[in-house]
């Protein structure tokens, strides 16, 4: 997928390292996007994943009905209990998150809404590396 490239490419300057795999898909994909907003939605996890961990993995794969996108990292994670919260504009964790650095606490907001205006969806797990995991599901 072109927009996963260009956004590992475009949040190099974070300084942390991000790796793009791919399941090829069967067939050529044909998505209903809109490609910068869906874009804005991924650069958004990475930027979060990229800030708090210190290895990042986007992993693309297709099944005949979604489009699935898994945002790894190996930082601290958000604990199962503020998962939901962490969706609120404006929702910062305290520990996690120096107040000077300027983030606004919109980027999670922001993607969700993008993911769902698209008829999908973002949910935030634990990644197999220990951080967190954020998935967008956008139908095919």
């Amino acid at each position: 997928m072109e927009v996963l490239g260009e956004v590992q490419d475009e949040t190099e300057h974070l300084g942390t390292p991000i790796e793009v795999r791919m399941r090829q898909p069967k067939h050529e994909l044909i998505i209903p996007l809109k490609r910068q907003a869906f874009k804005r939605a991924i650069t958004n996890l990475v930027t979060n994943a990229a800030r708090f961990g210190n290895v990042v993995i986007i992993r693309a794969s297709a099944d005949e009905a979604w489009l699935r996108i898994e945002v790894d990292d190996d930082g601290p994670g958000i604990p199962p209990a503020e998962r939901d919260n962490v969706f609120r504009p404006f929702y910062r964790l305290d520990h996690a998150r120096n107040q000077d650095e300027g983030n606004s606490g919109l980027g999670l907001a922001i993607a969700r809404d993008i993911a769902r205006s698209h008829g999908g969806d973002i949910a935030l797990g634990t990644s197999p590396m220990g951080g967190l995991r954020a998935t967008i599901r956008v139908p095919l």
